[in-house]
């Protein structure tokens, strides 16, 4: 309890500091003209989108603009994911590969039927082929296993949500099939995939990102900068065998459960700041019953928090250039703490922390490295489980804490094509996502790539830059 208290002061001071800064600088607003603030959204804030500035003459750029100017914008992506685990886990030299292509549209219904600030979000997600989704149990620990993607069914409805925006656009309210992680605690590391959190998908209830669930959710722009929301999620503890379209649990056995979500965030860019900063803080209450995998005994709900930060620090230019994308240094980092020990998944906090680097060469402007560490701590109950789990002859002492140390990069091909690929080596790996088995765990090495593809910007049907 005294550690959460400290976490809360922190960000209190934190917060303060960016809230006075807020009304001293007059620095110009946020570099997004559709949305009137820089905070992205939506289900692309979990694709490695490129950042390149989008280039005009495409092949459909006039269908494109005809489109827009109509009150439709389409969208359209396509993301290759190959994981492997050369030496960690229960089974190691063992691969995942999917494919994912979600299909979609905005709708702004003002340009369409007059209705001011109104706006209809859709898109349906498909997998058509993947290899072994088993992979997570064969990499088997937190940082390692959770990572790799278990998506059984084809077709998943991802976003269907009506918006509402009022006050000048300051005010959103949305209701629908929308995933929490959409709109909050969204990632800040460089890449996805070595800050993938056991916590918020599991205890506090925020599947995945390809699975929908009924929400409501109030947001409130107080500046360009700084935001405040609230919201409401139905989670499904099944989600892997639920397809987004079902109106309660449906066939798929799982357990319905209320998620609630207070956030507050403070974000800038280059286009407002000459050393950019972001700072969020999210509380998180799942009303879905939690049981000690050890002991069986049971708590009524889950709770916790999120913290978050990143702060540019260092510029070659000194910040004396009004340049959108210079070459930076940026340190960032991430705790998710669950206060209780009754959780069903057994995990109690997680931290990732590194350092990006922006801009690292003069040919290539666009793209970013980064170096992390990556700590997660299991409860002392998830430890004991693991341990009498384990079905093999020698002895399998789980330590509490597993570690990482990883190293990922972002290419950006071009404005509609990304590569990002990582490597990671593990310490102290547990067999967390296969407790039963009879191969005591290993540390080592894994490693993943994501090949992205914006079909939408690459064909011409997004005339706008990217926010």
């Amino acid at each position: 309890m005294k550690k959460t208290v400290l976490m809360l002061c922190m960000f209190g001071s934190i917060y303060s500091s960016m809230a006075m800064a807020e009304t001293t600088d007059n620095l110009v607003a946020a570099a997004d003209p559709d949305a009137g603030t820089n905070f992205r959204i939506g289900p692309r804030v979990a694709s490695p989108e490129s950042t390149a500035p989008v280039q005009d003459n495409k092949l459909f750029s006039k269908q494109g603009q005809w489109l827009s100017d109509h009150g439709v914008s389409p969208h359209v992506g396509l993301t290759e994911v190959y994981l492997g685990n050369p030496s960690v886990g229960t089974q190691t030299n063992n691969y995942e590969s999917l494919s994912l292509i979600s299909v979609g549209a905005d709708f702004d219904l003002n340009k369409i039927i007059g209705l001011q600030g109104g706006y209809v979000h859709f898109e349906e997600l498909f997998v058509p082929w993947t290899h072994n989704l088993g992979y997570g149990g064969q990499a088997a620990s937190v940082i390692a296993g959770k990572p790799g993607p278990y998506i059984p069914k084809v077709s998943h409805l991802t976003l269907f949500t009506y918006e509402q925006k009022l006050l000048d656009d300051k005010l959103s309210i949305e209701a629908g099939k929308s995933n929490a992680g959409n709109y909050m605690a969204t990632p800040i590391c460089n890449t996805g995939f070595t800050c993938v959190n056991a916590i918020l998908q599991d205890s506090a209830g925020i599947n995945p990102p390809p699975y929908a669930n009924w929400s409501t959710r109030i947001a409130y722009n107080v500046s360009p900068k700084l935001r405040v929301q609230a919201g409401w999620w139905r989670s499904n503890n099944a989600f892997p065998f639920t397809n987004g379209w079902e109106g309660d649990a449906g066939d798929s056995g799982g357990t319905l459960s209320d998620v609630y979500l207070a956030d507050v965030a403070y974000k800038t860019d280059f286009s407002t700041e000459k050393y950019p900063v972001t700072v969020e803080a999210m509380g998180f209450h799942n009303t879905r019953e939690q049981v000690n995998p050890l002991t069986s005994a049971t708590s009524n709900s889950a709770n916790g928090v999120y913290l978050a930060g990143k702060k540019t620090f260092w510029r070659q230019d000194g910040g004396n250039s009004n340049d959108p994308n210079p070459k930076s240094l940026a340190v960032f980092g991430a705790l998710t703490h669950s206060f209780e020990e009754n959780t069903t998944n057994g995990v109690e906090t997680q931290l990732n922390t590194g350092i990006i680097l922006n801009h690292p060469f003069e040919s290539r402007p666009y793209d970013s490295y980064s170096v992390s560490f990556i700590w997660d701590q299991l409860t002392k109950s998830e430890q004991r489980f693991l341990q009498q789990s384990y079905t093999g002859a020698d002895s399998y002492k789980p330590g509490r804490n597993e570690y990482a140390i990883a190293l990922d990069a972002n290419f950006i091909l071009s404005d509609s094509l990304v590569v990002s690929p990582f490597i990671m080596r593990t310490f102290n790996s547990s067999s967390w996502m296969n407790p039963t088995t009879s191969t005591n765990p290993k540390s080592g090495i894994a490693l993943g790539v994501a090949l992205h593809i914006q079909l939408d910007t690459l064909l011409g049907f997004n005339p706008h830059p990217h926010p």
